[in-house]
């Protein structure tokens, strides 16, 4: 039995070695139908688990990592798979437990940014936000410090005379969806500058909420004292999951732009239109969200009396109408959100352009979601009041999502 044993973890080592997963993982399910006491086998079979076909084996993932830890309860490595594994699965009390087990067990910066992550998903703004302050200090590209480190503020201190500098930091998505925390700061400092990526600077610059602020872009090198990340705004003004500032709408474009917008490329038609966006950035640091187009058109498109628009820069299909090729900055994109009777949007940042200008928008949502969706279920998402969320039961499963989505477009068709 010795021999076997040895024989079918020399094979699993072999195709492991060779990245052939499913032939490794195999043999390691041999190996622990006769011995389940390893936990470095444990562990292994559900890593491969996890690298062969993701979420598609998550329960056996767990059903591993759970044997491991009934043998090593304090292994670090089985407590990070479970509480990861949990938090995928939508079980967040269990998800929690394994977290609180890992932080209690020489914990690393990264454990309290996933920790902090896994919080603010749960609605735990306070605690959450708190522990994400450490994400700069972890080796991840998408994560680094987006100012001057020697002027950092410590987000305690007193600043009343000092001039405070926030930077933008990731995505086009997240300086949306964190700018409205932005004039809170005014409450802090004397002075808010507040610098964000050249293609947002018309439309944040004269949106009303930022009157009292000096917006510039990334061209500009301003005086200042101390600065701050965008996204450590929500822990500086206590924020709370139940009091987001600026739910209904914050970003503002004069009518008179969106009516130009609208005669230069809608030629005034008279159809329910539909601005479709099913796609977000290929540089982001998570996946699954994205839909192929023609699912939706295909769901669609015999709908009587709508019109469908592509919102991103990539034509999409040629059955539907190309806006998003003439789009130039934000203020181009906003005018032709301002235009459609309804968004339909995955997680990208036209959910939250859509949701910062009030727009009606359906944001169709994967099982497994990015930290900041902490709501997915009801009438609006948290964050924006216009905003439905639909979202998949089963990872990558999105038909009864999408069969969800014709009912819901009828219905706002109808009302």
């Amino acid at each position: 039995m010795q021999n076997k044993l040895l024989e079918y973890l020399e094979l699993a080592d072999y195709h492991k070695n060779n990245k052939d997963y499913k032939s490794a993982i195999e043999y390691y399910e041999k190996f622990l139908d006769i011995d389940s006491s390893r936990v470095s086998v444990l562990t292994i079979t559900a890593d491969l688990y996890s690298k062969y076909n993701g979420s598609e084996s998550l329960n056996r993932q767990i059903e591993l990592y759970e044997q491991a830890y009934s043998i090593q309860p304090q292994n670090r490595l089985v407590l990070h798979g479970l509480a990861f594994g949990y938090e995928k699965l939508g079980l967040k009390d269990k998800a929690k437990k394994y977290y609180e087990e890992l932080l209690a067990n020489n914990p690393t910066d990264n454990d309290y940014y996933n920790y902090g992550g896994f919080l603010i998903s749960c609605g735990d703004f306070e605690n959450g936000h708190k522990y994400f302050k450490r994400r700069f200090n972890i080796e991840d590209i998408n994560l680094k410090y987006p100012a001057d480190k020697t002027k950092k503020w410590d987000l305690e201190s007193d600043i009343s005379d000092k001039i405070l500098l926030v930077h933008y930091e990731q995505g086009f998505g997240d300086t949306i969806m964190y700018s409205r925390f932005v004039p809170e700061l005014t409450k802090y400092a004397k002075k808010v500058i507040f610098k964000i990526q050249n293609e947002l600077f018309d439309l944040v610059s004269h949106s009303e909420i930022f009157r009292n602020i000096e917006v510039i872009n990334c061209e500009n090198e301003p005086v200042y004292d101390v600065n701050i990340a965008l996204i450590d705004t929500p822990y500086v003004t206590k924020t709370k999951s139940s009091n987001i500032p600026y739910t209904s709408k914050y970003l503002e474009i004069n009518p008179e732009i969106i009516t130009d917008y609208k005669n230069k490329f809608l030629n005034n038609r008279k159809e329910f239109k539909i601005g479709l966006s099913l796609s977000g950035s290929k540089n982001a640091n998570y996946s699954g969200r994205d839909i192929a187009p023609v699912k939706v058109y295909d769901l669609l498109k015999d709908i009587p009396n709508i019109k469908l628009y592509d919102l991103q820069k990539e034509n999409i299909s040629n059955d539907i109408t190309p806006l998003g090729q003439t789009f130039m900055n934000f203020t181009d994109s906003a005018c032709a959100v301002c235009n459609m009777d309804l968004i339909v949007t995955t997680d990208n940042v036209i959910l939250n352009l859509a949701g910062a200008l009030g727009k009606d928008t359906i944001a169709l949502f994967n099982k497994e979601t990015n930290y900041r969706w902490f709501k997915t279920q009801g009438n609006n998402v948290g964050w924006y009041e216009k905003v439905t969320p639909l979202q998949n039961s089963k990872q990558n499963d999105w038909d009864l999502v999408l069969n969800t989505l014709k009912n819901t477009v009828i219905n706002k068709l109808q009302s």
